[in-house]
């Protein structure tokens, strides 16, 4: 056994304080880029990845065997694994492909009447809003995009412009956890508690809150919850859930009707036909990752380095932040200082120069006739990384 002695001890750092560049080769991604944008797509730690291989050659050893004999009860064990992480029952936890298809899968399920109002912000994502779109079309109901101001400034704000937006024909609320353009920190609690006493359903898109932010989804007390693991939780892509209060699971259906569609609600989730189930199977991997290297560690690193980033950005570029720091999480937004008219065109040209001519990778986004950029600030990312941007992306503003 080793022996730690009171110097040794000293001259050991806080485990968040090893994080940054001398863990980026634990990590799969180019040593040479700036990544700053594992909101996106997330980034697979070496360990997952080596357990997600693990679990399709086991497949592959006998996959008659594993899929008739192995795999009802490894995905029901994931579940279990996932319900621990997000304080759930497993049997109220289902995979999916991603969140906008847990989203399509209440959103499809569910029976709309001409009239009836689904209420959202204009913070939706573009494909859940136009899923919204074609449900509401095809039952000749009515989609209620209520305007939140941005930047925001305040979240009773965005409260305030939901209840107004209520009405007594509204039938559901879709709201996001964290917004993906702005990555604004909704307040989803506020939110569910003015509908609850409304008795209107919630359905919460969640795709970038699981591994960002603290969530126990028994207490939140949401309808449903649609969320990625393959984003800041760390399993592979292809892996997401779908979490439905217990009284509505009856009337959920996944998007792919297959053979278990009438067993009950996770049986009917659980097979939707071959396909590859690794990353549904390295849910445990990737939560194992993270205990690793500490829940509370990746949370003191992760937020403080956004915030600062964040702040840093905005004072070098004399531009502001897109929302307060209580408002943000290990993403933010900053204006970015553009003499031209802010497109989405000049966006997308930005961040290609950016990702081919400088090896750094950003979201740029036009939003209320600026350029935004969205940071992701992970474990692997340090003030250095962004830096970086604060001094390239300017040069490549003026050029473009």
């Amino acid at each position: 056994m080793d022996t730690v002695t009171p110097e040794s001890a000293l001259q050991q750092k806080p485990r968040a304080a090893r994080f940054g560049s001398g863990i980026k080769d634990r990590f799969l991604l180019d040593p040479d880029c700036t990544y700053l944008n594992h909101g996106s797509y997330g980034a697979i730690a070496l360990p997952v990845y080596e357990a997600a291989d693990a679990v399709q050659r086991q497949i592959e050893r006998q996959p008659s065997r594993f899929m008739m004999e192995d795999y009802p009860a490894s995905v029901r064990d994931s579940a279990e694994t996932l319900g621990r992480f997000l304080g759930a029952r497993s049997e109220d936890l289902v995979f999916v492909e991603n969140a906008t298809q847990a989203v399509n899968a209440v959103l499809r399920s569910l029976v709309f009447m001409p009239g009836d109002e689904i209420l959202t912000t204009g913070f939706a994502y573009n494909a859940v809003r136009k899923t919204i779109d074609f449900v509401a079309e095809r039952a000749g109901a009515r989609v209620v995009p209520v305007d939140v101001p941005f930047p925001i400034e305040n979240p009773f704000d965005i409260v305030q412009a939901v209840e107004e937006g209520m009405s007594r024909r509204t039938r559901l609320i879709v709201v996001d956890h964290v917004t993906s353009e702005t990555a604004v920190v909704m307040p989803v609690r506020e939110i569910i508690r003015l509908a609850r006493e409304r008795n209107i359903p919630v359905l919460v898109d969640g795709a970038h809150a699981p591994g960002m932010l603290p969530i126990t989804l028994e207490e939140l007390d949401a309808t449903w919850y649609a969320g990625n693991c393959h984003k800041w939780l760390g399993a592979p892509r292809g892996c997401g859930f779908l979490w439905t209060y217990r009284d509505f699971q009856s009337r959920i259906r996944p998007t792919t009707i297959s053979h278990y569609v009438n067993d009950g609600y996770t049986a009917a989730f659980d097979w939707p036909g071959t396909k590859s189930f690794s990353p549904w199977l390295t849910v445990d991997a990737a939560i194992d990752f993270r205990a690793e290297l500490g829940e509370a560690d990746i949370y003191g690193y992760c937020r403080p380095l956004a915030a600062r980033a964040a702040q840093m950005l905005a004072t070098a570029w004399k531009t502001r932040t897109g929302t307060p720091r209580g408002m943000m999480s290990f993403m933010a937004t900053v204006q970015l200082p553009y003499p031209g008219r802010a497109t989405p065109e000049a966006a997308l040209r930005l961040r290609e120069v950016l990702r081919h001519q400088h090896n750094i990778e950003a979201f740029v986004k036009a939003i209320e006739g600026g350029l935004w950029v969205r940071l992701s600030a992970y474990v692997y990312n340090e003030m250095a990384d962004f830096e970086r941007l604060a001094d390239i992306a300017p040069k490549v503003a003026a050029e473009i």
